[in-house]
């Protein structure tokens, strides 16, 4: 099929321009600073947990020995991106947006030879492949995901008018396949899917490392052994798939799999409960959030995110206070406990309502008002720390649960 292949759109960020704030200046601004100083509502980051976050993944792929691609979306920064690669021993991986690619390989950690593996971990569009075009060629392993016959015919015609047939190098590429999780991804036992995955291995263009992926429903677990069976239905989805492509004469290699929960259950388990398997891949562990909580795989212990949230008003009347934050601080996403955030330190406060920029903190104890006045501020443990995080400009750094700011990070924005 000819495919018109559509205008190419930018990703504004070569050199970094507007979408990444000054860190010079907001290093200035807050270090050294008590977090009762800063304007909030704000984002903390404990650097101490997001280290020992990373550890114990970096646990998991010594346990499973399996190699680890850590999502860096939660949080989108340079900083974090090299703890993850640091501490939990690795070298590759996945962005959402090309901005984070462009940040990210941009930076020190690919001229360091820290990062040498990026994949872009939403199905391209053919509008970006000068961008995905001009990203190989500034890492080692540039990679992304084709699971749509469509994407491939654009490709195809893109490469034969901008190059000649002949682009400068092989673009990897994973075949994104459906899990269960029902958000993206190419059918098993499908007539397309099979012509896809035999197209993909056949194209001059491409190096096709695998199959990729993503389990985002196992955030229903509620204990370990739920997380285990995700884990297992995950594996076998991904096995099965890569049977039923054998079975029709296409052979892959490598299957990447994951999420936060069954990349944490994956260290519950014997290795031999993952062969087959040859990447794990994870992202929301690095923060943790209710969410994460809720699926009882860690403790309080592993949240390295809170909001910083002050009294704007308070109503004894009525059993309420007033924060800041808001949707705009908080998102809207669910998380089982209910509500919104747990106030840290007042197990009995609930945070049940939200509008644009008002937090509603219900259920406070009368008693409790001799000692809370305007302007206090509290810690708000978020639901899902993705978008939370995806709510501020930067965000202000502790370390080991203080109170002073020891950095800033600063994650880029856009698409």
């Amino acid at each position: 099929m000819v495919f018109a292949v559509p205008t190419q759109t930018t990703t504004p960020l070569e050199p970094i321009g507007f979408s990444v704030p000054s860190k010079e200046y907001l290093v200035n601004m807050y270090v050294g600073k008590k977090l009762r100083d800063a304007r909030t509502p704000r984002l903390v980051v404990d650097r101490a947990v997001v280290k020992r976050n990373c550890e114990k993944i970096a646990a998991v792929s010594s346990k499973s020995g399996k190699k680890i691609r850590v999502h860096i979306k939660t949080h989108k920064t340079i900083e974090a991106t090299e703890i993850q690669l640091d501490s939990a021993k690795t070298d590759a991986i996945v962005v959402s947006t090309l901005a984070e690619a462009y940040y990210v390989i941009n930076s020190h950690l690919v001229s360091s030879g820290k990062l040498k593996d990026v994949l872009f971990g939403f199905p391209v569009s053919p509008d970006r492949f000068d961008d995905i075009y001009h990203l190989s060629q500034k890492v080692e392993k540039f990679c992304i995901f084709i699971d749509h016959d469509q994407t491939l015919d654009a490709l195809e015609t893109y490469c034969e008018e901008k190059f000649g047939g002949k682009p400068p190098r092989k673009i990897n590429v994973y075949m994104k396949v459906e899990c269960g999780n029902g958000r993206a991804g190419a059918a098993i036992n499908n007539d397309a899917s099979v012509n896809l995955a035999k197209r993909l291995v056949s194209s001059p263009l491409l190096n096709v490392v695998g199959l990729y992926t993503h389990a985002g429903h196992s955030y229903a677990s509620r204990d370990r052994d739920g997380a285990v069976n995700f884990l297992k239905s995950e594996r076998d989805a991904a096995l099965d798939y890569k049977k039923f492509l054998a079975d029709n004469g296409v052979q892959f290699d490598n299957i990447s799999i994951g999420a936060t929960p069954t990349v944490m259950a994956a260290g519950l388990v014997d290795s031999t409960e993952l062969e087959g398997i040859t990447e794990l891949h994870a992202g929301s562990f690095v923060l943790n959030d209710r969410q994460q909580l809720a699926t009882q795989l860690l403790d309080e212990s592993g949240l390295a995110v809170t909001v910083l949230c002050r009294v704007a008003s308070r109503y004894p009347e009525r059993g309420s206070l007033l924060m800041d934050g808001g949707a705009l601080g908080f998102s809207k996403d669910a998380a089982p406990q209910g509500g919104f955030g747990t106030i840290v330190g007042e197990p009995k406060w609930k945070l049940d309502k939200l509008a644009q920029e008002h937090s509603i903190v219900t259920e406070v104890p009368i008693e409790d008002f001799q000692r809370v006045n305007v302007g206090d501020v509290f810690r708000v443990v978020p639901n899902h720390c993705c978008l939370t995080a995806a709510c501020y400009e930067f965000f202000l750094i502790i370390e080991d649960n203080g109170d002073e700011i020891v950095d800033v990070w600063v994650p880029v924005r856009g698409w």
